[in-house]
C-alpha cells in the first residue's frame, strides 16, 4: 500500500511539473493595456498565472485519484513514476497520436480555409500566439485539464451514479464524458480570442467552436483508448501542422 500510494505522489507531481510548464509559459503572453491605478505588470502577471496552477492542481488530483478505476491511463508517465521503462510504455501512443494530430491539422486547416471569406479581417491581422505558449501549455497542460481532470470526472460520474460502479464504464458515458469535455475545450478558447481583441462575429464564433470541439473528440478518443500521452502528441502535432500551413 505504501509503495502503491508513493508510485501515486510520484504520478502527481510528474504530470503536475508538466503541466507548470505549460502554464508558466502564460507570461509570454502581451498583457491588455492596464487602467490607472492597477499593480505593476509584473504582478498583474504573477496573478494571470495563479487561477491556471490552481486548475492543474485539481485537475492532476482528480486524474489521479481516479483515472485507473475507470481504465484510463497516462502510461509514460505511470512508468516513469513505478521504474518501469518510459520509452517501451510511450510505443503505442505514437503513432496513433501523430496520425490523429496529422488528420485532425489537415482538417482543422480545411476548415479554415473554407471559412476565411466569411472571418473579419482582424483574424488574419491578430498577432499569434507564441509557439512555446502553444506547444506547451496547449499540447500539455490543456490536456491535464480537460483529458485527465475533466474528462476522467465526467466519465467516473457517469459510472458512479449511472452504473453504480458495477463493470467497466459503459461507452454511453464514455461518449458523454468526450462530448461534454470537448464542449468546454472549445468554449474555453473564446476568452484568449476576446483578449486578442478579435469581434466574435457568429462566423468566428461558429469556427473556434467548432475546430475545437472537432480537436478534442479526436483528443478524447486517443486519451480513451491509448492514454494521454497520445491525446498530447496529437495536439502536439496539430499546433506543429498549423504553424508550418500559417
Amino acid at each position: 500500500m505504501v509503495k502503491h500510494r508513493n508510485a501515486r505522489l510520484r504520478l502527481f507531481g510528474l504530470l503536475w511539473l508538466a503541466g507548470m510548464a505549460g502554464v508558466m509559459t502564460l507570461g509570454l503572453l502581451p498583457l491588455p493595456p492596464l487602467p490607472e491605478g492597477a499593480p505593476p505588470a509584473a504582478v498583474v502577471r504573477l496573478l494571470v498565472l495563479v487561477q491556471p496552477a490552481v486548475l492543474l492542481s485539481v485537475a492532476v488530483l482528480i486524474g489521479v485519484l481516479l483515472a485507473h478505476r475507470l481504465g484510463l491511463m497516462a502510461p509514460g508517465a505511470e512508468a516513469l513514476a513505478v521504474g518501469r521503462s518510459w520509452r517501451q510504455a510511450m510505443v503505442p501512443q505514437l503513432l496513433p497520436g501523430v496520425v490523429g494530430g496529422l488528420i485532425s491539422g489537415a482538417l482543422l486547416t480545411a476548415i479554415t480555409l473554407l471559412s476565411r471569406p466569411l472571418l473579419p479581417p482582424a483574424y488574419g491581422a491578430a498577432e499569434p500566439t507564441p509557439l512555446l505558449v502553444r506547444f506547451l501549455y496547449g499540447g500539455i497542460t490543456e490536456e491535464i485539464l480537460i483529458r485527465w481532470g475533466l474528462m476522467t470526472l465526467l466519465l467516473w460520474l457517469g459510472w458512479r451514479f449511472g452504473q453504480h460502479r458495477q463493470g467497466k464504464p459503459q461507452t454511453q458515458w464514455v461518449i458523454v464524458a468526450i462530448a461534454v469535455s470537448s464542449l468546454v475545450f472549445a468554449v474555453a478558447h473564446l476568452p484568449a480570442a476576446i483578449a486578442l481583441g478579435l469581434p466574435l462575429t457568429p462566423p468566428l464564433l461558429g469556427l473556434l467552436l467548432i475546430q475545437n470541439a472537432l480537436f478534442a473528440v479526436v483528443a478524447g478518443y486517443l486519451f480513451w483508448r491509448y492514454g494521454l500521452e497520445a491525446a498530447m502528441i496529437a495536439h502536439l502535432v496539430v499546433h506543429a501542422v498549423l504553424a508550418l500551413i500559417g
